[in-house]
């Protein structure tokens, strides 16, 4: 851990769990430049339905969003590692799922949506077979 980490990664105020998850969820459903109105349903539908969320106001979720966009317009590509770093390896998992339920929500994985996939593995240190099973589930969820 560098002496700047905190500061770096935080702007001097703490990443809650929710902020970190929404980190990554942002980050995914902007992989591929474009924001689907599928993707807006199904973020939608994960703060309503994931116990995470599901206690937020329709006001509390828009600030978590707000934060989560902010955040990774400052931070860019360290953005996925220092919203990990805020994640037990659980939640990492959780959140790795959330980011492929919204990449899978348009019906189309990209190269880019499949780099950025790969590289939310590495990056929130997600075992590969974890990784594997998560998105072969995410795959049949998801078939039309």
């Amino acid at each position: 851990m560098g002496l700047f980490d905190g500061l770096k990664g935080s702007g001097g105020q703490a990443i809650n769990t929710q902020q970190a998850i929404m980190m990554i969820v942002l980050s995914a459903i902007e992989a591929d430049g474009d924001i689907a109105d599928e993707e807006i349903t199904r973020l939608r539908a994960m703060c309503f339905l994931s116990p995470i969320f599901a206690s937020n106001s329709k006001d509390q979720d828009l600030m978590v969003l707000k934060f989560a966009s902010d955040r990774n317009e400052r931070l860019g590509s360290e953005s996925l590692a220092v919203a990990g770093s805020n994640l037990s390896p659980e939640l990492r998992e959780t959140a790795f799922a959330f980011a492929c339920d919204m990449i899978l929500a348009d019906g189309v994985v990209g190269s880019t949506e499949e780099a950025f996939l790969e590289k939310a593995v590495s990056q929130l240190e997600i075992d590969l077979e974890i990784a594997q099973s998560i998105v072969n589930v995410t795959l049949i969820r998801n078939r039309h």
